[in-house]
């Protein structure tokens, strides 16, 4: 029998067991070297500026501001622009020194009447506690794909693309409606 553990335990060695650590709390926008990039450096530059004005805003705790990156038409699986304000500004309540991760491996734009982006990241979303104090992971994605709006000379986000799992707990937020 001790054989036995022993050995499980020497297959097991350098594998890590439970629940993988989230993203970690890098703090910045950036895209990755291996990302599919179709649409012109101008309009790469613009997005990128959507998602820095967001973390300046984020470390501002100005809910103006944030919102302002939000387009009027924004909608997620029912969250709409009015409900992100309110749990922005709960989570503003709650939490200080905000920092945002978001790596981008797609970006994708329609150039049409209404340019319209898909962009495919993966990130998180950090504070600390006002409570305790300690750093907490308010959100973390892989893989989400952010919808974006060219709209009122900025770029929007607009909702996400995909579908919210059907049976959830009824506290659990959509995957992903903050950014």
């Amino acid at each position: 029998m001790i054989g036995i553990v022993l050995g499980v335990m020497t297959e097991l060695q350098g594998c890590r067991l439970g629940v993988q650590p989230s993203m970690p709390d890098i703090g910045a926008t950036t895209i990755a070297h291996t990302a599919e990039i179709q649409a012109d450096d101008q309009t790469v530059k613009e997005i990128m500026s959507t998602f820095n004005h967001a973390d300046e805003a984020l470390k501002r705790k100005d809910l103006n501001a944030l919102m302002d990156l939000y387009s009027e038409g924004y909608n997620h699986n029912g969250y709409t622009k009015e409900i992100i304000r309110r749990d922005w500004d709960v989570l503003f309540q709650q939490y200080h020194d905000f920092s945002s991760t978001h790596v981008f491996s797609k970006i994708t734009v329609e150039v049409g009447e209404v340019p319209k982006a898909e962009i495919t990241c993966t990130g998180s979303l950090w504070a600390s506690s006002v409570r305790t104090g300690e750093r907490v992971n308010i959100d973390s994605w892989f893989g989400v794909v952010h919808l974006l709006i060219y709209e009122g000379g900025a770029w929007r986000i607009r909702g996400y693309a995909g579908e919210s799992p059907r049976i959830a707990p009824r506290y659990a937020l959509p995957p992903h409606p903050l950014f």
